[in-house]
């Protein structure tokens, strides 16, 4: 057993179940304030503010966009607490949530051919998960694996928390058995959800967002196409007080006459529609992660920044 590994998840369990014993509002006050604070610790700051430059700059004045990176920590501390507290949201979910676009999930179940829904790190995508679980519907969610093995099966228990099946993979090029089980799931008819808005590096396709080259992962358009199931978007943002989730109708890739067109037409518009949530509510995007550290003079703006 590895010391240090087995130390930090010792040390996140630890918090884990700490905080998990405030009350919510006393813990989602904390938690933002918890935010706050590492924005004026400047931790992962440089990543944020480049990412912002990257994405508003050319319209938005440097004051507005170290304000909306503050107002992200903030919002990200508020995530942390309503996932730590998510069963006492559920117990009120008429209170807490709202969704459009449910008959395209009745639709998948009925029809048996499944779905496959991209999503990015928008909001509270693991507590909507939950939500809809709860509703019912069998979610699969493929979860990227950690190097920590004993905090992978942490994050693990976080998404299955409710019944939903878990994928663990390591990439979707250099995971030959994530992909099977994968590809197997979609085949199934299943309900699968798959986050593919992070950097992907060469192997990935080259999308652009916010006018720039973005590299994401290829691999869950690809495995749709050949299980010829149904793809669509899906994405959670706060709106009102309320957590609100919008599925939007299948994007028609029908046209596609091999992996690779399949890959363009879905991949091209998930980024489309990805940033257009984003312009809505850019406070409540995951501006920690080096979104852009394939493009060379990004890394450079990125600096030392882990």
């Amino acid at each position: 057993m590895k010391v240090g590994p087995f130390l930090a998840w010792l040390l996140l369990k630890a918090l884990h179940t700490a905080v998990s014993l405030l009350p919510f509002p006393v813990l989602l006050a904390v938690s933002r304030a918890a935010g706050t604070a590492c924005y004026a610790l400047g931790i992962r700051r440089r990543v944020v503010t480049e990412n912002l430059r990257a994405a508003f700059g050319k319209e938005l004045p440097e004051p507005e966009l170290d304000r909306m990176g503050k107002r992200c920590y903030a919002e990200y501390g508020r995530i942390f607490s309503e996932i730590v507290k998510s069963d006492r949201l559920l117990r009120k979910r008429e209170e807490h949530f709202d969704v459009q676009g449910l008959p395209t999930l009745v639709e998948a179940v009925n029809s048996g051919m499944g779905l496959l829904i991209l999503s990015g790190h928008i909001g509270n995508f693991v507590v909507l998960g939950h939500f809809l679980r709860s509703m019912g519907f069998p979610m699969t969610f493929v979860a990227r694996r950690v190097a920590n093995e004993y905090v992978n099966r942490e994050i693990e228990k976080v998404y299955g928390r409710h019944g939903s099946t878990i994928i663990p993979v390591r990439g979707f090029k250099n995971d030959p058995q994530g992909g099977i089980r994968l590809f197997r799931s979609l085949k199934r008819g299943d309900i699968v959800v798959a986050l593919v808005d992070q950097d992907a590096g060469p192997d990935g396709y080259m999308s652009t967002f916010f006018g720039l080259p973005t590299s994401i992962p290829a691999g869950p358009a690809r495995y749709a196409y050949r299980s010829r199931t149904p793809v669509t978007t899906a994405f959670a943002t706060r709106e009102g007080g309320r957590l609100c989730l919008e599925i939007l109708p299948p994007i028609d890739y029908s046209g596609a006459g091999s992996p690779e067109a399949a890959e363009r037409i879905l991949l091209d518009e998930y980024s489309r529609r990805l940033e257009e949530k984003v312009r809505k509510a850019p406070e409540q995007y995951f501006w920690f992660h080096k979104k852009w550290k394939t493009l060379p003079e990004m890394r450079a703006r990125y600096g030392g920044a882990g």
